[in-house]
């Protein structure tokens, strides 16, 4: 999938955090690109920001429409933990309605990836 849009979420306990959205096919093949009405997929991650820019960002929790049904990958979550990792969701997850979850949210993911693995 490709980068479509991304906001800086500012810093929470010590850490920068971003919340990109990203689509399937490529936007940039478009003069104007609606998520609702050309993408094929699309969803958002939230990331916690490298402090380095030779480092990889740690994403967190996404939100997408891959696998065929929209649904909640908690990549907060250790390999190999006994909680289910992927959260199915009803249909009816739209673009700006993942992203308005997530923005209602990404603190309380954030600390959940804190506990998890710091």
């Amino acid at each position: 999938m490709e980068r479509f849009d991304s906001s800086d979420l500012g810093d929470y306990r010590g850490d920068t955090y971003l919340l990109v959205g990203f689509v399937e096919p490529d936007p940039h093949e478009y003069d104007e690109f609606d998520p609702a009405e050309d993408a094929v997929n699309y969803g958002w991650t939230l990331v916690q920001k490298a402090e380095s820019p030779l480092d990889e960002n740690v994403e967190i929790a996404r939100m997408d429409t891959r696998h065929g049904q929209p649904h909640l990958d908690k990549e907060y979550l250790p390999r190999g933990t006994n909680e289910e990792r992927k959260i199915f969701l009803e249909d009816g997850y739209s673009f700006e309605r993942m992203r308005d979850y997530l923005l209602e949210n990404w603190q309380k993911f954030a600390d959940l990836h804190i506990h998890y693995n710091e």
